[in-house]
């Protein structure tokens, strides 16, 4: 997520409303969406199977009810009220960040025939 403050670009997590400070670790999804390392940990504790259709923030697929994912809630301050992500792109973040030399992260998920 991106908004203009002072003429200047701040990048937030489309999750939490956190603003990117250039340490903690981010990931961007299509459109400028943006997930954070501690709305990702949030997301995989807390994805459920969703009760409505929904579009993936990250990704921008379309899901019927029923599929597995995540929304904040309460919704934090500064953060998206749109924001929900698909499991797919929870086990892609997982998997990138646990890839990332620079991110202090054991993956979470564990592998499978799809997400090696």
């Amino acid at each position: 997520m991106q908004r203009t403050e002072d003429g200047m670009i701040v990048i937030s997590c489309d999750f939490t409303g956190e603003d990117w400070d250039e340490v903690q670790p981010m990931i961007e999804g299509h459109q400028g969406s943006i997930i954070s390392l501690k709305a990702l940990n949030l997301a995989i504790d807390h994805a459920l199977e969703q009760t409505e259709k929904f579009t993936c923030t990250m990704c921008l697929r379309h899901f019927a009810a029923g599929e597995r994912a995540w929304k904040p809630d309460p919704l934090p301050a500064g953060a998206n009220p749109k924001a929900v992500i698909c499991w797919d792109c929870i086990r892609q973040a997982d998997r990138s960040f646990a890839r990332d030399q620079d991110t202090d992260w054991d993956r979470k998920i564990a592998p499978d025939d799809r997400w090696s």
